[in-house]
């Protein structure tokens, strides 16, 4: 994934939350006055159609809203999203509170998995906790995969973060050899293989288009 590239440099930005759009989105307004969106990164919230969706985004606002935050973040999507982790002002981390609440799964798409967070997730699932109670919760990532498969984007700009897993770039570390769903040998049970969020990630990390896949 991105966040494992050299040139990811970490940045911060301080503001006040002025607005909560979901459970894993928010808007944060600065000194001066400009306004920031911001994604938080490794966990995906329920939609706000789903099941829970709002009971995610009430997390957010009673926890956050009007208060001075710090995120820390390394990428920046196409939709201008800083991607990061947002640190409250006692300190919490506002993405690993929503997964204690369970109002948020644990959005698995670097490399490698956090333990910590995945035993975070476990632990709200075992108290069936938030979105928990239900015997067969729909990953918000599931519910917004359309019919036909995006185009994978060539490079951190032109990315969307909700649809990493719907872009399907996997990676074999063995072979260093990545491919996407439109490849003809795409792997039926990619397991043991890495998700990129963009093709350059893939590339900068020594992976190869595998022959299957037309690149043009």
């Amino acid at each position: 994934m991105f966040f494992l590239l050299p040139q990811a440099e970490l940045k911060t930005k301080n503001g006040e939350v002025i607005s909560i759009k979901d459970g894993d989105t928010l808007i944060l307004k600065d000194k001066r006055d400009k306004l920031y969106k911001v994604r938080l990164a490794d966990i995906d919230a329920p939609e706000i159609r789903q099941p829970f969706g709002r009971p995610a985004k009430r997390l957010l606002e009673d926890l956050a809203l009007k208060k001075i935050v710090r995120v820390n973040y390394t990428q920046v999507d196409k939709y201008d999203r800083l991607i990061g982790e947002v640190f409250l002002p006692d300190g919490k981390m506002l993405n690993e509170e929503a997964l204690k609440a369970g109002l948020a799964w644990h959005y698995r798409v670097k490399s490698p998995h956090s333990t910590y967070l995945e035993k975070m997730e476990y632990k709200a699932w075992k108290k069936k906790l938030g979105l928990w109670v239900q015997e067969k919760p729909i990953p918000p990532w599931e519910f917004r995969r359309e019919s036909r498969v995006p185009s994978p984007p060539t490079n951190a700009d032109n990315m969307d973060y909700d649809l990493i897993l719907t872009y399907g770039i996997i990676g074999y570390p063995k072979t260093r050899i990545y491919q996407w769903p439109a490849c003809k040998d795409y792997a039926k049970n990619p397991k043991n293989y890495i998700h990129f969020g963009n093709l350059l990630d893939a590339e900068t990390l020594g992976y190869r288009a595998s022959r299957g896949c037309d690149i043009n």
